[in-house]
């Protein structure tokens, strides 16, 4: 096979485009940062890369389900306590008339006071978090606690509050097959559902008893809201339990997070170290390359018939 002049200065130019792309790869790496900068730069590598971001986009999003339901939790734990408190300043009002009293004066101030701890449960009962009610389980549209046409226990036409959510709790996905419910059953907590003290009817019974200046009756509804305590107590250690598992969960999350952009970050980011000598070498050869195509192109026939 005869090799041509023309043979020869194709294969020059082929050798110097691939020189040149090669220096200009390197340095597209070097000003991007970025080993990938394409999908045919490595497409084994890309699709590794496109795997890894996925998984990154759903730990990302467990971490905002678990900032939403530390907001949820937090704003419930808050009208936990105010509830709590509300029990502690109703039994202590029981407390200072016990034993009945003849003065109608001091047990309609007791009466008033009570009422008005009973309409503050009843809206912390109500409480919102943006547009949903916390304490409503799945019916988190409406208001759970409805108050009646007549709320005066003392009233012929007495009607009571009402519990028109349900016991239900919403879950929340906070890692890979790990769900924590972040709902307190405002029916449990309030209106004794499932067997427990309907607190809000402790408080209609001794506003009852007070006015009746029955003690034995007020001394029971006193122990009443002891066990009403004892139930929010509990509800408050539910959500502090809830509150650890999100914890916990959180630093999985971000454990997991940080070990996935790392191995990215061993994939994708550039070597500039190594990326300088390289694209050295590859100056070098490229130069060596134009130096050579040039001698070759000053050839002509005179040359060869010297």
């Amino acid at each position: 096979m005869r090799v041509t002049p023309g043979m020869t200065a194709d294969n020059a130019l082929y050798y110097l485009q691939q020189g040149r792309l090669g220096l200009d790869q390197v340095q597209e790496k070097i000003a991007s940062g970025n080993n990938i900068n394409r999908p045919s730069d490595d497409p084994i590598t890309t699709r590794q890369l496109l795997d890894l971001s996925s998984q990154i986009r759903s730990w990302e999003q467990f971490g905002d389900n678990i900032k939403s339901g530390n907001i949820w939790l937090n704003v419930t734990n808050t009208a936990l306590t105010a509830i709590r408190a509300m029990i502690s300043q109703a039994k202590s009002i029981a407390g200072s008339i016990s034993s009945g009293s003849s003065d109608a004066t001091l047990r309609n101030s007791v009466i008033s006071q009570l009422r008005g701890l009973k309409s503050q449960l009843v809206d912390l009962g109500n409480t919102q978090l943006g547009d949903r009610y916390i304490f409503a389980g799945f019916k988190n549209s409406i208001p759970p606690f409805v108050t009646g046409s007549d709320p005066d226990p003392l009233s012929a036409t007495f009607t009571p509050v009402q519990f028109v959510g349900d016991n239900q709790s919403p879950v929340i996905e906070v890692g890979e097959g790990l769900t924590a419910s972040i709902a307190t059953a405002g029916g449990e907590l309030l209106s004794g559902s499932s067997g427990g003290t309907d607190v809000l009817a402790v408080f209609d019974r001794l506003i009852q008893a007070i006015s009746a200046n029955d003690a034995t009756a007020i001394n029971t509804e006193a122990k009443g809201l002891d066990a009403a305590a004892t139930q929010v107590d509990d509800a408050i250690s539910r959500v502090a339990g809830k509150l650890l598992l999100l914890k916990n969960a959180e630093e999985v999350n971000t454990g997991n997070i940080n070990t996935l952009k790392n191995v990215i970050g061993d994939r994708q980011n550039v070597d500039y170290a190594m990326a300088a000598t390289v694209l050295s070498q590859q100056q070098t050869a490229f130069q060596a390359a134009l130096s050579t195509t040039a001698k070759i192109s000053q050839l002509s026939l005179l040359d060869y018939l010297k």
